[in-house]
């Protein structure tokens, strides 16, 4: 007994520290986290850039759902630009993460809170199993203040730097009385989306009149999608009537810089025109004809001539109806392609052969929630032989655990096996035609 006790003793330590060095990981747990992009101090009207982190332990199986919030006194948008993959060690835990970018743009000055909102999404808390997880947007809390120089319930313009362009299609000094010239004014404004930028000031000097046409905006993005400046750009349509010389007002677009704090200003000049009086029309030289004398008016000739007017209304009528209702029939034999299954496949196929991670797992998310083959993990170990569901499995822990691992490893492998899947999916629907078709539940419940 006095010599097997130091062994025992040794024993229980070692097992003690393996213990210790697996307890978080056992123990870890989902989390969500948010920070500030935007630095410095912030004003009513600004673009503020909120980054939301979505972390769990080991990988992803379904991408979170990151929903549309509302924040009182603010306009909030989720940025287009694409989601920021992590990987993170947080107490000697391997994390993988999702990041995205929320634009808040307040109305006014205050404190402003981003509120509890649930974030779902699948992880493998214990590989390869799936686990619902859901996570809450933290407390994050920012104050904003008033621009100077604004008043009212407007905030005014706050950007990083705003430029204002025109266009005229013709000269203006050779237009003549009668004539319209179009005038086009673009506003560009970097740190700002387009539908913030508001409608410029176009007047016109007397005896001039003036028709605008509905703005366009668009916006200007850099290769990952996100938003650098927005573009606004407005038409104006000027009609003059009278010969003269008149002065299009110049167009002044004011802004708030949060960086330098200053107020700036950029113009479109004034335009200066020339009109010219309308050629006059030469007198006639020779005396007016005499009027000459009417026939008697031919009744009957007018209704041979109603009929035909008639029949061909009629004949054009049903054509055109017939020709809608074919319309309506193909675009609704499209709208079934477009939607079926074999076309959210043929997506899968495209996106495997282009070798891109973000567009697999999109094109894969679509296809399984149409087929109904939620969650896919569950989908191949049905259907799918061993080789496809480790290339698959491998290939998620590529994506979403580790940024050592080669990232071509399941883009090339996966389809073949995938196509062999999905056979003996469709095989077995089409054997079996009268009973409930044996699809994986659309929701299923995640342990």
């Amino acid at each position: 007994m006095t010599i097997a006790a130091p062994r025992l003793y040794r024993l229980l330590a070692v097992l003690f520290c393996w213990l210790s060095t697996q307890g978080p990981a056992l123990s870890a747990d989902p989390l969500a986290r948010a920070a500030l992009q935007s630095q410095g101090t912030l004003y009513a009207g600004q673009q503020i850039l909120v980054d939301v982190d979505v972390l769990v332990p080991n990988y992803f199986l379904q991408s979170p759902q990151f929903p549309a919030i509302d924040i009182p006194g603010a306009i909030v948008t989720l940025d287009d630009g694409r989601a920021l993959n992590l990987n993170e060690t947080i107490d000697g835990t391997p994390y993988s993460g999702i990041r995205r970018t929320y634009i808040i743009v307040p109305q006014a000055a205050g404190d402003f809170t981003l509120p509890p909102v649930p974030i779902t999404f699948g992880y493998a808390a214990v590989p390869p199993q799936a686990t619902r997880g859901e996570v809450t947007f933290p407390p994050l809390r920012f104050t904003v203040r008033s621009a100077p120089g604004t008043a009212g319930d407007s905030p005014g313009i706050v950007a990083a730097k705003v430029s204002v362009s025109q266009e005229l299609d013709q000269d203006p000094a050779q237009l003549k009385a009668g004539d319209t010239m179009v005038r086009t004014v673009t506003v560009r404004a970097e740190g700002l989306r387009a539908m913030m930028i508001p409608e410029p000031d176009f007047t016109a000097p007397q005896g001039v009149r003036l028709y605008r046409q509905d703005p366009s905006l668009s916006e200007e993005t850099d290769r990952n999608g996100q938003s650098i400046a927005g573009l606004r750009k407005d038409v104006a349509s000027y009609l003059f009537q009278d010969a003269g010389n008149y002065v299009l007002p110049a167009v002044t677009v004011s802004w708030f810089d949060p960086a330098s704090a200053k107020t700036q200003s950029a113009t479109a000049p004034a335009v200066s025109v020339t009109v010219s009086a309308a050629a006059a029309l030469s007198p006639a030289l020779a005396p007016p004809a005499p009027e000459p004398q009417r026939d008697a008016f031919d009744w009957l000739h007018l209704a041979l001539i109603g009929g035909i007017v008639l029949l061909t209304a009629s004949s054009l009528w049903v054509a055109a109806n017939g020709l809608s209702r074919l319309e309506a029939w193909w675009q609704e034999r499209r709208s079934r392609e477009r939607q079926s299954e074999p076309a959210f496949f043929r997506q899968v196929e495209q996106a495997c052969k282009s070798g891109r991670d973000d567009a697999i797992a999109r094109a894969l998310d679509a296809w399984s929630r149409k087929a109904g083959a939620m969650p896919l993990e569950l989908w191949l170990g049905r259907f799918a032989d061993a080789e496809t569901k480790q290339v698959y499995q491998a290939w998620q822990r590529t994506r979403y655990a580790s940024q050592q691992a080669s990232q071509p490893l399941g883009a090339g492998l996966l389809l073949p096996g995938l196509k062999k899947a999905r056979e003996a999916w469709l095989m077995q629907e089409t054997e079996a035609p009268g009973r409930k078709p044996a699809l994986l539940p659309l929701n299923p419940t995640m342990p």
